[in-house]
């Protein structure tokens, strides 16, 4: 495993990586399950969510601590597409599954908390386009890749590819004229498909079934 780059003695996931028994998975999960990493292929891991709103909610993060998937090098980011594909195959290859990510430097205090970036990938019930959730002026990019160029000399962000496989984003002015705050995407998928789960992945504190049934599933899966 590469070296973690540190640089916040508060970074939830740098801890966990690093095999801290006083992480906040390790505090939930115990002894039991040391490590929900399920996936991993180059910089990247592959890890099941904190708090399923939909069962085999995975996140996809880089060993390295960077704050934004626009801050990785090219290198970093070669593995992104094929992880997503191996992802999408060991969950039984959902129809309709969405890719986000709240992109946020700590120094601003915006995103949820965690700033070390993640990707989440999350299987829904039904197709959602990003008018949805977006219901107001928005950027469109012809891949992530060109996304995360687009706003690799700004600020914060959010990200979506939607179920129909559409690129879009939002940017600093958005995100402010709209007052979007923390977990934003989460909450209004909570909203949207009637979720009766908290949607604040914080007040997930006892082991989950679903993350563990969501581990084993593509742990499992031979993906790989």
């Amino acid at each position: 495993m590469e070296a973690l780059n540190i640089n916040s003695d508060s970074c939830e996931f740098c801890e966990e990586l690093s095999g801290a028994s006083d992480s906040r998975f390790r505090k939930i999960y115990g002894p039991e399950f040391l490590d929900r990493t399920a996936l991993e292929s180059g910089a990247l891991v592959v890890w099941p969510t904190i708090g399923q709103l939909f069962p085999n909610s995975f996140l996809i993060l880089p060993h390295r601590h960077v704050e934004r998937f626009a801050d990785l090098n090219s290198a970093e980011l070669d593995d992104f597409s094929a992880v997503v594909e191996r992802l999408w195959n060991g969950c039984g290859a959902p129809e309709h599954y969405l890719l986000f990510e709240h992109g946020a430097r700590a120094c601003s205090g915006a995103g949820c908390g965690i700033y070390h970036c993640h990707v989440h990938f999350v299987p829904l019930p039904d197709s959602l386009s990003a008018p949805l959730l977006f219901p107001f002026g928005h950027h469109t990019h012809e891949s992530l890749l060109d996304a995360w160029a687009f706003h690799r000399d700004g600020g914060n962000y959010i990200l979506i590819r939607d179920t129909l496989g559409k690129i879009s984003s939002i940017g600093e002015q958005s995100l402010s004229t709209h007052n979007i705050g923390s977990q934003y995407v989460r909450r209004k998928l909570a909203e949207i498909f009637d979720v009766q789960r908290p949607w604040d992945w914080r007040e997930y504190d006892s082991p989950e079934h679903d993350l563990q049934s969501a581990y084993k599933e593509l742990r499992f899966s031979g993906v790989s």
